[in-house]
């Protein structure tokens, strides 16, 4: 079995990849560009990839290939369509990094809504010492406790942040396709108007792409605190920008980005330096125990698939 990894730098230097070497022949790059993936799927019977994008022209280019494992939960960089019409089989990883991810948003949220940053650098600056008074008070902060948290997205990470959220004390509103009993589930209007807190966790499909746009933040509550862990462009992110530019939202606490890395031209250059935004390199996901969760799950796709046996397809 030939196994090729097409972005060894996106999972991590210390991710333990060499336990793929015990399933076949082992081809690993650390990352590739569009026009040298063709060419380096071409004998291989699985690959495995984070963030290429496999497309159509590549999948039929790769006479060999078997099996398309992503190194992630989010499958929307692989053709689908191509990919059953070739008949290969397309795994992902589902529920893996939902501890991480939540670990990051409740560090924004936290952060955001206690000003943290602007309170350290008050004493790292010199500030605390030179003011002759015991305890600064400003800017403003306050608790979680009774606030309404609404969350878009209520798979696994969704339900970790909602026991996050809910242990603060925090009202939970859940926007999701298809509502459920266990929590109040509201359209996404309702949960926009309601919510002193909004954070992201959908797939990126047509009905949530762009979700969260200038029309949205007009219906929230001026100080609401947004954070992204989705996909960038769930949110319309020249939007996002004029909303924190015009003070029209609390804050923004943001993983993922419409592309990775941004350029200098990406709307976010000129809200990075504000004291209300947060702003991660897509990291949320990669806890240690995280990634090696996701490698082993990875390698027990590769190995049902060969065994004739069905986990986590999603090309069916």
């Amino acid at each position: 079995m030939k196994i090729v990894i097409l972005d060894r730098a996106s999972l991590g230097e210390d991710t333990p990849i060499e336990k793929l070497r015990e399933l076949g022949e082992l081809t690993v790059y650390d990352s590739s560009c569009a026009d040298e993936v063709c060419s380096r799927v071409k004998d291989a019977d699985v690959v495995i990839l984070n963030k290429v994008k496999i497309t159509r022209e590549v999948l039929y280019s790769a006479d060999s290939l078997k099996l398309v494992c992503v190194f992630a939960t989010g499958f929307d960089n692989i053709d689908i369509s191509a990919a059953k019409e070739r008949g290969i089989a397309v795994c992902n990883v589902p529920g893996y990094s939902s501890d991480s991810v939540a670990l990051f948003t409740a560090a924004k949220v936290t952060a955001l809504c206690s000003h943290l940053f602007e309170y350290k650098r008050f004493v790292t600056s010199g500030e605390y010492t030179d003011a002759g008074v015991p305890n600064r008070l400003t800017p403003v902060y306050h608790e979680l406790a009774g606030k309404t948290w609404g969350i878009v997205g209520y798979g696994g990470i969704g339900k970790a942040v909602a026991k996050i959220a809910r242990g603060f004390g925090a009202k939970v509103l859940v926007n999701k396709r298809t509502p459920v009993p266990d929590v109040e589930c509201v359209d996404i209007d309702s949960l926009c108007k309601n919510s002193d807190i909004i954070t992201l966790h959908c797939p990126l499909n047509d009905s949530t792409r762009g979700l969260i746009c200038k029309e949205k933040i007009a219906l929230m509550k001026k100080d609401v605190i947004i954070v992204n862990e989705a996909r960038g462009a769930v949110v319309v992110e020249s939007d996002i920008r004029d909303a924190l530019i015009n003070g029209d939202i609390g804050g923004y606490g943001c993983d993922v980005y419409s592309t990775e890395p941004f350029s200098k031209e990406h709307p976010y250059n000129d809200i990075m330096e504000l004291d209300n935004v947060i702003l991660t390199p897509h990291a949320a996901w990669g806890a240690y125990e995280a990634r090696e969760r996701c490698l082993d799950i990875i390698i027990d796709n590769i190995k049902s698939f060969f065994d004739g046996k069905f986990l986590n397809r999603v090309d069916k």
